[in-house]
């Protein structure tokens, strides 16, 4: 019998308060409970959170790095790691700390590279759980209750 590898996608702010760091270590603990193929950017915060839980979980990983820290090129590793995960039928996991940015669009991440990172995932058909390190949640228009879970 063979078994399909869950495929977990990642991505968050890179910059924690000490109580939000340990709200996301927490919750890659227990989704590191069950094995899977991990995918994250080379950003810090968050993206330095996973690597690390990866690697004492022994979690599988794949880290898409940007060649530089030009927007554009953040944009490109996130889309590439969103397409990896959306072709393998994978899960995003994001933490966001602060609404949406009004008039983000999939062209313009203006404001927010991981509700930009969002936003692709989204347009990609990707399953979304998002996971708010702020205590006033406000979704934005352009997404779905139906497709969202929160964690």
């Amino acid at each position: 019998m063979s078994y399909k590898t869950l495929i977990l996608g990642f991505s968050g702010v890179r910059h924690l308060a000490p109580v939000q760091v340990e709200q996301v270590k927490h919750d890659l603990i227990q989704l590191s409970q069950q094995k899977a193929h991990w995918h994250v950017g080379d950003a810090t915060g968050v993206d330095a959170l996973v690597r690390l839980i990866a690697q004492q979980q022994q979690q599988n990983l794949t880290v898409y790095e940007a060649e530089t820290r030009e927007p554009w090129q953040l944009q490109r590793r996130s889309k590439q790691m969103i397409d990896a995960i959306a072709i393998s039928g994978g899960t995003l996991h994001a933490w966001v700390n602060k609404p949406c940015p009004v008039g983000l669009t999939l062209t313009s991440w203006q404001g927010s590279g991981t509700w930009g990172t969002v936003r692709y995932a989204h347009s990609k058909e990707v399953t979304i759980v998002l996971h708010w390190l702020c205590n006033d949640p406000v979704m934005p228009e352009w997404m779905t209750q139906e497709q969202l879970r929160l964690f």
